[in-house]
């Protein structure tokens, strides 16, 4: 129980949009808002706000999305050598 690592959100999310690219059901350039329902969009949002990645464009596909996870990945592991 004790220094169980409670994985993010985001984390959560891209591995249901994996699912679903992998069984052909969704594609990269799909919308992200027909696959990620409003409550999910705004948690999406308040990650990252709080990890610090300002985003250049705005967030519309699913390849936006996985671009996005990999640059909150990114300073996520900035963050934690910094603070070891």
């Amino acid at each position: 129980m004790f220094g169980r690592r409670i994985e993010p959100q985001y984390c959560e999310m891209r591995k249901y949009v994996q699912k679903k690219i992998a069984s052909g059901k969704l594609s990269e350039e799909s919308d992200l808002s027909k696959v990620l329902d409003s409550l999910e969009l705004v948690e999406l949002n308040m990650e990252v706000e709080e990890s610090g990645v300002e985003p250049a464009v705005e967030i519309r596909t699913v390849r936006d999305f996985l671009w996005l996870c990999k640059a909150i990945d990114f300073q996520r592991q900035r963050r934690e050598s910094r603070s070891n």
